[in-house]
């Protein structure tokens, strides 16, 4: 009978032992930070208990909504708790129904990234569009850096087109260009062909605009 005996160096084991625990580690701070996103989207945004965003972000987390909606020169806005937490009273008052569900997760290093799906009835204002009674369903992501526990800079996009949308509140023009566009127009100097509009095929009606 033939013997074979493989011989391991210790410090190849110990090497693996340390990788192990270190991905192992690795995959309980990503499950952790997960779960804090979980739980945030949870209480504040579906529960709306908005005493207790300092739980879950830094007084001086960046939300990066804010700061770039107001242009270069005023980050200052996305820097405040006070604005998120005005941000988010006012979708939860627009839609007293108001419900976000997470779709998927990845975390990766200190970063999570949240699929979520955004349903309601727009039974109050929102901004300057009056009640409607619609449902909205739109898609939206998340981008959220956590640290300490709590998370320090968020990146967050929601699909306003396709809100508006469903609640018919977009100009005419966004609507049915077709409808409002002039008969044919001129192209821009240089250009060697004329396009009418009327020979662009029309546009169809989308299912949720009565």
């Amino acid at each position: 009978m033939l013997n074979i005996t493989v011989e391991t160096h210790p410090n190849v084991l110990s090497a693996a032992v340390v990788l192990g625990d270190n991905l192992y580690s690795e995959a309980l701070h990503a499950e952790s930070n997960k779960d804090l996103c979980r739980r945030f989207i949870q209480k504040i945004f579906n529960e709306g208990e908005l005493s207790l965003l300092g739980d879950f972000m830094s007084p001086h987390v960046v939300n990066h909504e804010l700061a770039d909606s107001f242009g270069e020169g005023e980050p200052t806005q996305g820097h405040n708790l006070e604005w998120m937490a005005d941000l988010i009273f006012l979708y939860r008052h627009a839609f007293p129904d108001l419900r976000f569900d997470i779709e998927d997760q990845i975390a990766e290093g200190d970063r999570v990234v949240t699929c979520l799906r955004m349903r309601g009835t727009h039974k109050n204002t929102l901004m300057t569009i009056e009640p409607s009674g619609r449902k909205v369903d739109i898609a939206g992501i998340r981008v959220d850096r956590i640290a300490g526990g709590r998370i320090v800079e968020s990146w967050a996009h929601l699909d306003a087109l396709g809100m508006l949308r469903q609640l018919d509140a977009l100009p005419e023009l966004n609507r049915w260009p077709q409808k409002v566009a002039p008969v044919s127009y001129e192209t821009a100097p240089g250009a060697r062909q004329r396009v009418a509009w009327s020979s662009l095929p029309e546009l169809p009606q989308p299912a949720f605009v009565s």
